[in-house]
C-alpha cells in the first residue's frame, strides 16, 4: 500500500491523503487551509472518499474534487450535516471577501447525492480487499477515526481525536492496528486539567460581568459553542447566543445519539438567548451580559460587529476558547493587542480584558501517548501538526515502535 500526502503533513490545514492498493485510490479527508483558502493538488484518479469530520480543514475541498472525480463519500449523517453548514459559510465568506471560489452552491447541492451515512463500528466494504469501520473520535459530535483493512492488515487514522470526556462528548474509542496514522496538534504540549479550566473561565466572566462589564465568548461554531453554552448555564447573567453557532445547536439536537448529554444541551440552549439580527445585537450592549458567538478565531462573523462597539471599554473583556492559529485575528489580538477588519482592513485596537482558554477538542501529548500504547501499532505516520508538534511526537515515537514517519506534503509513504 502507498500513502500520499497531498496536505495537512507538518501543518495544520487541508488534511489530504491518499492510500493506494492494487489499483485502487481511497482519499482520507480533503480539506483546506482555512486562514488563506489554501487547497491541496488532488491525484489524476480517485475511487471513493472517507470523511473523518466536518471542519473545513478536513472537508471543505470535497464538493470541488466530486466535481472532478464523482466518487462516492463516505461518514456519518452528524459530519455531513455539519459539513453542508460549513460549506456553505465558506461561500458567503469568499464572496464578502471578494476571494474566488473553490466551489459554487451548484457543485455543494451536486455532492449530496453522492455522500452515504455510515454508523460508528458497521463494516462497510469498499472492493474485495478493502473495507472500513468508523470509531468515535471524541473530537466533536459526528466525528471518527477510520479503522482500515486492507487485506488482512489494519491501518488506523485517528483524523482529529480527543480522548478525555467533556461536556459535549465522550472520549474516543480506539481499536488495534499494524499501521498508526496519527494527528499531532498537540504533539509538543500537554493540556491544563480541564476542570481547573473550566472553573477559571466562570470565575473570570463572572469577574468582568460582576464589575459591570460585558463577557464577548468567541466560540467555534461547532461543538465549542455548545459546551461554552452548558458551562455557563446557570451563571446568573442573560447569556445570548449569535452567529453559525444557533444552526449548529439546532443539528445538534436533532440527532441526539452522538451527544454525551443531550437532556443537559437542550437546557443549556434553552436557557440562552437567541439573536438573530442587528437590532438585537445593538440592543444588548447595555448591561452585563455574555455573548457566546462566532467566529472563534474572529475571522468574521457577528464577533466583530461585538467588537467594533466594546473594544474601547475596559471593563469589558473577551474570551477565546481555543487555539488561534498564526497569522488570524484571533493570534493577532493576543501577539499585538489589535484586530483587522477584514472588510476595510482597518486596524481595531482592543482595550477590553483579554484572555485565553484551551478548551482544545484534540489530544494532548499524554493523550496521543495513550492513544500509541492502546493501538498497539508496528508503524506510525505523524502528521496535523506543526513542524515542532509533529517533529517533537516523531523523536518520542523513536525506539517505541518499528518504524516512524515524519511526511511532508507531497511526501509518498510505500509499505
Amino acid at each position: 500500500m502507498k500513502f500520499t500526502f497531498y496536505g495537512g503533513a507538518m501543518e495544520v490545514g487541508k488534511s489530504s491523503i491518499a492510500m493506494e492498493h492494487r489499483g485502487y485510490s481511497l482519499m482520507l479527508d480533503c480539506g483546506i487551509k482555512v486562514d488563506k483558502m489554501e487547497c491541496p493538488a488532488q491525484p489524476d484518479h480517485i475511487d471513493s472518499l472517507i470523511l473523518s469530520h466536518a471542519h473545513l480543514d478536513h472537508s471543505g475541498m470535497i464538493p470541488a474534487i466530486y466535481k472532478n472525480h464523482r466518487i462516492p463519500i463516505y461518514s456519518t449523517k452528524m459530519t455531513f450535516g455539519i459539513s453542508h453548514f460549513l460549506q456553505e459559510d465558506s461561500i458567503k465568506i469568499a464572496r464578502l471577501k471578494k476571494q474566488p471560489l473553490i466551489y459554487s452552491d451548484m457543485d455543494l447541492a451536486n455532492v449530496q447525492g453522492s455522500e452515504i451515512n455510515v454508523g460508528y463500528l458497521n463494516e462497510k466494504k469498499l472492493n474485495d480487499e478493502i473495507s472500513f469501520e468508523l470509531y468515535d473520535a471524541g473530537h466533536i459530535p459526528g466525528s471518527a477515526s477510520i479503522l482500515l483493512n486492507i487485506s488482512g492488515r489494519k491501518v488506523l487514522y485517528t483524523g482529529d481525536i480527543k480522548t478525555k470526556d467533556t461536556y459535549l462528548q465522550k472520549g474516543a474509542d480506539i481499536p488495534e492496528a499494524e499501521i498508526l496514522i496519527t494527528e499531532s496538534t498537540y504533539g509538543n504540549r500537554i493540556h491544563p486539567k480541564r476542570e481547573e479550566m473550566e472553573k477559571e473561565f466562570r470565575d473570570r466572566i463572572t469577574e468582568t460581568l460582576n464589575n459591570g462589564g460585558i463577557a464577548l465568548v468567541p466560540a467555534f461554531a461547532v461543538g465549542r459553542s455548545q459546551e461554552v453554552l452548558m458551562i455557563l448555564r446557570d451563571i446568573g447573567y442573560p447569556v445570548y447566543l449569535d452567529g453559525l453557532s444557533k444552526d449548529i445547536t439546532r443539528l445538534f439536537l436533532e440527532y441526539p445519539e452522538y451527544i454525551r448529554d443531550p437532556e443537559l444541551l437542550q437546557d443549556s440552549a434553552n436557557s440562552a438567548i437567541w439573536i438573530e439580527n442587528n437590532n438585537e445585537r445593538r440592543g444588548i450592549l447595555d448591561e452585563p451580559c455574555i455573548i457566546v458567538t462566532t467566529a472563534g478565531m474572529l475571522s468574521g462573523g457577528p464577533v466583530l460587529h461585538y467588537l467594533q462597539r466594546l473594544h474601547r471599554n475596559r471593563n469589558n473583556g473577551i474570551f477565546l476558547t481555543g487555539y488561534q492559529v498564526k497569522g488570524t485575528n484571533g493570534r493577532l489580538l493576543m501577539d499585538e493587542g489589535y484586530v483587522i477588519d477584514p472588510l476595510d482592513n482597518s486596524r481595531i485596537r482592543v482595550e477590553m480584558e483579554k484572555h485565553q482558554f484551551d478548551f482544545s477538542a484534540h489530544a494532548g501529548r499524554n493523550s496521543l501517548k495513550g492513544i500509541v500504547k492502546k493501538v498497539k501499532p508496528d508503524t506510525v505516520i505523524v502528521v496535523h501538526g506543526d513542524p515542532e508538534s509533529c517533529i517533537s511526537f516523531g523523536e518520542w515515537l523513536k525506539g517505541r515502535v518499528d518504524k516512524v514517519y515524519v511526511p511532508y506534503v507531497g511526501d509518498r509513504i510505500e509499505l
